[in-house]
């Protein structure tokens, strides 16, 4: 059966979704794209694919079984509740949503309506990351675990200057870089809570840096070093390392020299596992449930300080 998918938000983002729905898969198939900007429509009306400036009016098509959510992060819990009560499969760009209630919410909607509720974790599918798990057997073995999420936020947000906006972004780096960690580190270390965080502010109380210290279910300790502001490029990685001195480093950017590349397998991954979790039809949010659930933490623990 092809699956028909509608695009809601054609930022910064979204040319990794048409990339892999227009030059690496031939189901689903892009069918709409909706935007605010007018201009950012154009390309897609010349293609003869269905353009909207009201997300409404795309959600209203019963050709269209699935949606991907690419908009601000404060707009993220209603499209996506809109979305859910339309009848449509949801895949939403992360965080899920700014506040643990709205996610919990999405959560129950998804379940009841019996419809995929998907959020775009990317760094699960990277390369390396699948790789390097592959050798790694038993947890009981690990010492300790380390991941860093470090870049200059001004050459990721583009055009999209939401991203420096707290009220819209849901915070700093802690709420738009901790859910990408956070969820790769539970993908194979499973639940976590925050046990400290140290979190440094700039002069508009963003959230640029912050180091948080979590742990496993099992006492493995997990260190995060978040930083909006790093100026050598950008470090995306994870170490785990081992009670005998071994380890395994990986470095997500290997290999992928020019700026973002390898986005491009990542959002065909995060494509075909959303396509693969409809069909099995038990995902309803859990994993964007618990990354929320971190974040909030990890702001909590930073008021405790106070």
């Amino acid at each position: 059966m092809q699956l028909n998918i509608g695009m809601i938000g054609m930022g910064v983002i979204s040319k990794y979704y048409v990339d892999a729905l227009s030059n690496r898969l031939t189901n689903p198939v892009l069918t709409a794209v909706c935007d605010l900007n007018q201009s950012r429509l154009e390309p897609f009306r010349e293609q003869g694919i269905s353009s909207y400036l009201d997300y409404k009016e795309l959600l209203k098509r019963d050709d269209i079984h699935a949606v991907v959510i690419n908009v601000p992060n404060d707009k993220h819990f209603e499209i996506c509740k809109q979305a859910l009560l339309a009848g449509k499969h949801v895949c939403c760009e992360k965080p899920m949503t700014l506040k643990l209630d709205e996610a919990r919410q999405l959560v129950e909607l998804s379940r009841a309506a019996k419809l995929t509720m998907f959020t775009a974790f990317h760094r699960r599918y990277n390369v390396h990351f699948e790789k390097a798990l592959e050798r790694l057997t038993s947890l009981e073995d690990v010492s300790f675990v380390t991941a860093s999420y470090l870049e200059k936020i001004e050459e990721h947000a583009g055009d999209d200057q939401w991203y420096l906006q707290p009220e819209r972004c849901g915070g700093g780096c802690v709420a738009d870089n901790g859910p990408n960690v956070y969820d790769t580190l539970a993908f194979f270390l499973g639940h976590m809570k925050v046990k400290s965080v140290d979190i440094t502010r700039d002069e508009r109380n963003i959230d640029m840096e912050a180091r948080v210290e979590l742990v496993t279910e099992e006492g493995i300790p997990v260190t995060v070093d978040l930083d909006w502001a790093y100026p050598n490029g950008e470090q995306k990685d994870v170490r785990i390392v081992f009670k005998n001195g071994g380890e395994i480093y990986i470095d997500m950017l290997e290999g992928f020299h020019e700026f973002k590349s390898s986005l491009f397998h990542e959002y065909e991954a995060i494509i075909v596992d959303f396509v693969a979790k409809i069909e099995e039809g038990n995902c309803h949010g859990e994993d964007g449930y618990d990354a929320v659930r971190l974040v909030h933490e990890t702001y909590e623990a930073e008021a405790l300080r106070v």
